[in-house]
């Protein structure tokens, strides 16, 4: 794995450093849900590699500042697969099936393959509200960062259709926790919070 994370470090630091972030934030979530520590483990090492298939994505696509055309989402849709080809075989198959489903949705309208509720792995339910929640409140090209609290009412708006609801009551319960929020993100991520 840890030539799998050289390569991100090599190919895109941002990328391996949201990988390093959404893996402290997965296994907070995943903790507050009771996992066992092999399971947390391998959850933080699917986090560091979840989105090792952009690497094979255009970065004109990446680095857009603007909304993608119907042809790049279909483009940046393979990723999760291209990341399993590469990882498969090289990680514990757990490892490999989280990079693959970390897109797939809790109402089965996700991707790859359009997979529903408890059919996707956990780790991969706790991977996909730790991504969605970074990608919030950390700079892209698309937005800026925005605050924690736009992002937990995003987690909540969308619990039951995009994220399994046992995991945003568990990263909500944890936000309300100042400790955890300071650890993660700062003391300037607690302005709008009620703690």
């Amino acid at each position: 794995m840890d030539r799998f994370h050289r390569l991100l470090l090599a190919v895109d630091p941002d990328l391996a450093a949201h990988g390093k972030r959404t893996g402290r934030l997965a296994a907070d979530i995943a903790e507050k849900m009771r996992l066992e520590p092999d399971r947390i483990e391998r959850l933080q090492a699917a986090a560091h590699l979840h989105d090792i298939g952009k690497i094979f994505i255009s970065r004109k696509i990446l680095d857009k500042p603007g909304p993608l055309d119907a042809a790049e989402w279909e483009e940046l849709r393979h990723h999760p697969m291209m990341g399993y080809q590469l990882v498969r075989g090289s990680v514990p198959e757990e490892v490999a099936m989280v990079v693959l489903t970390h897109h797939e949705r809790f109402d089965g309208t996700g991707y790859p393959h359009g997979v529903p509720g408890n059919r996707i792995p956990l780790e991969a339910r706790i991977l996909q509200v730790a991504d969605a929640f970074d990608a919030i409140t950390s700079e892209r090209p698309y937005q800026p960062s925005l605050p924690v609290e736009y992002a937990l009412n995003e987690m909540v708006r969308w619990s039951g259709t995009q994220f399994d609801p046992s995991v945003v009551e568990a990263i909500v319960d944890l936000a309300g926790r100042a400790r955890w929020v300071t650890s993660q993100f700062g003391v300037a991520a607690l302005d709008g919070i009620a703690v």
